[in-house]
């Protein structure tokens, strides 16, 4: 199965590489920034993830009981394990994240800008048809309307980068598990193309809080208004400050980690659908206590007025629809025995 699903794993880092490429605003200069940033990224979080996963190894033996003769002997069997298949299970989802990330950086931050923002009244209108006629920051405002409730939302949401790192890591670098492994990471890889760069692209909005500055709807004030009192009362607010600092970037034409302005759909709260989904395959109340977090995650996005309530429901929706194809085409793919030559039998560790 290594083999296929590294070739579907390079197929969609080849896609979106050349969807940003294509584009005719875009040329190799753009990437050298963002290639640098990930590929030290990449690499210093693969280091450590090897490191973390060697330390749980032996703090596991110990609990267990008396230490076995070779106490590193689980790490040479992983590296036997990867040697056979020349390291490319490790290599190639750590090219695909570099690749794809800056490849995503890229077009949100020169390619997007000039799709303008004109679907912002649409979803401003889906979020009132399913509210009942309200926006939805009113009612998690009602819920949630102490400046110390902000501020607990916004350090939470704005944790996400580590989640997401932590758990791509780990499938990048495990060996058990091999089809959960291929769906989180090859869920993650589409999402950023499909999600983040097509239909952000066909859909292009810029979020509540941008009312006023990239789009006219006049509706928001009010939840500005009020996110700017309680970031006043309670210091540490940080989406404050980064909703400025992309705003700022927007206009400057800045290329970088974290830039560019884009609400439908919201890739962070299909980050965390993700986490959800891989959980649920270690047990059903991790995997619950993943459904909290991402519903969590979606609050908080129109709590803090990055995104309206449709944006995390319609990414929520997509995520699962991707997890569920690579499910069931993976298997397929892997006991075709005319495409692995006789080699694969089914899905191992099923």
């Amino acid at each position: 199965m290594d083999r296929i699903v590294n070739r579907i794993f390079l197929a969609v880092t080849a896609a979106i590489l050349a969807w940003t490429w294509a584009a005719p605003a875009v040329s190799l200069r753009h990437f050298a920034v963002p290639l640098v940033h990930y590929t030290g990224l990449g690499l210093s979080m693969w280091a450590a993830g090897a490191l973390i996963l060697v330390c749980c190894g032996l703090i596991r033996q110990s609990v267990r009981g008396p230490a076995p003769v070779d106490r590193l002997g689980f790490v040479k069997d992983w590296l036997a394990h990867q040697r056979r298949a020349r390291f490319l299970n490790v290599v190639v989802p750590l090219v695909a994240f570099i690749v794809t990330m800056a490849s995503f950086t890229v077009h949100k931050t020169v390619v997007l800008p000039n799709f303008g923002f004109t679907w912002d009244a649409d979803f401003i209108a889906w979020d009132r048809a399913m509210f009942m006629g309200h926006d939805p920051w009113v009612l998690s405002h009602a819920v949630f309307g102490s400046a110390a409730a902000t501020w607990w939302i916004d350090q939470f949401y704005h944790a996400w980068f580590y989640p997401m790192m932590i758990a791509y890591v780990i499938c990048g670098l495990m060996v058990t598990g091999p089809l959960a492994r291929a769906c989180y990471i090859g869920t993650f890889l589409i999402s950023w193309f499909v999600i983040g760069c097509v239909l952000a692209g066909m859909f292009a909005s810029a979020g509540p809080v941008y009312d006023g500055a990239l789009f006219e709807a006049g509706v928001f004030n009010p939840l500005k208004a009020r996110l700017a009192e309680q970031a006043a009362e309670v210091p540490g607010i940080a989406s404050q400050v980064f909703q400025a600092e992309l705003l700022a970037g927007y206009k400057a034409g800045a290329i970088g980690l974290g830039y560019g302005i884009s609400a439908m759909p919201s890739m962070h709260v299909a980050l965390a659908a993700m986490w959800a989904l891989l959980f649920f395959g270690v047990g059903r109340w991790l995997g619950l206590a993943g459904v909290v977090y991402t519903l969590f995650i979606w609050v908080g996005s129109v709590h803090l007025g990055w995104h309206y309530a449709v944006d995390g429901i319609v990414s929520s929706a997509l995520v699962v629809g991707i997890w569920g194809a690579l499910r069931a085409v993976i298997p397929w793919l892997a006991s075709d025995k005319a495409v692995e030559d006789g080699a694969l039998q089914g899905v191992p560790g099923e």
